[in-house]
């Protein structure tokens, strides 16, 4: 699920270290990922894209944060990484997960899915784990079918160098989680399903949720991906964990409308 839009062309030699003082600008990020268990995570997210933005006044314990660490756009046998060029500011006990998005070039610019490219991919993904107070990474990858293998490449080698103590979550089209099961046999703990922009699938979605039918992939049963915009109350279970999406900058008001 694309959730930024078109980004503009940078070069790829632009330094991670960029994430990391743009990121935890805020003295508040200084303590270690060690200090909290994975299993604490809270069960309500709010997503931080490209935006400006100060969380503090969202209670830690009620809310985490998955922030936008980077994107990453594959374009013939080369990774363009665009670090987060915002600040981020939260409490010091926040859960934070990093998520970067990759997209592929197309037309004149598609990409090799070689080795090689696997290979730089998966080591800027290691680094976004790097960064303090990361207690999960994210991927946010629309994979198309020739996409999938190299993706499965990806997320195996991601899994074997990555620590043990990181979860490793993707999101996930709706449809991926019904008839299209192709990625079951990863090792991720969860595929988050995006429940909006969902095009044509948006009926058939909808109809399934509100008659009480869960998802056949079970790595998509727990939790949901929303929007602000886009309000999805019926067919929810309501124990799972919600992750929200906003275009544009967090602010108390929204707070309400997450009740709600």
């Amino acid at each position: 699920m694309n959730l930024i839009g078109n980004a503009q062309s940078q070069s790829s030699k632009i330094s991670i270290v960029l994430i990391l003082f743009l990121c935890f600008l805020s003295s508040s990020c200084t303590r270690n990922s060690e200090e909290n268990p994975a299993n604490e995570a809270p069960n309500t997210f709010l997503w931080a894209w490209e935006n400006r933005e100060d969380l503090r006044f969202f209670n830690p314990d009620v809310f985490g944060v998955a922030f936008l660490a980077q994107s990453l756009f594959l374009e013939k046998n080369d990774v363009v990484l665009i670090p987060r060029r915002q600040p981020l500011k939260v409490s010091p006990e926040t859960y934070l997960i990093a998520v970067t998005r990759i997209e592929t070039r197309k037309a004149g610019n598609k990409p090799t899915l070689s080795a090689k490219q696997k290979d730089k991919l998966v080591s800027l993904l290691l680094k976004t784990a790097k960064l303090k107070k990361i207690k999960a990474i994210q991927l946010d990858f629309d994979v198309v079918k020739s996409e999938r293998s190299f993706y499965r490449d990806v997320i195996n080698d991601l899994r074997d160098r990555l620590p043990r103590k990181f979860d490793l979550t993707i999101t996930a089209l709706a449809s991926w989680c019904t008839d299209d099961r192709w990625f079951g046999d990863l090792p991720i703990n969860e595929a988050i399903p995006m429940l909006f922009q969902m095009g044509n699938d948006k009926i058939r979605i909808r109809k399934m949720l509100s008659n009480k039918t869960d998802w056949k992939e079970p790595l998509c049963r727990k939790s949901y991906g929303l929007a602000l915009n886009e309000p999805f109350e019926r067919g929810l279970i309501s124990n799972r964990r919600r992750f929200y999406f906003k275009s544009g900058s967090w602010q108390k008001s929204d707070l309400q409308k997450i009740k709600r």
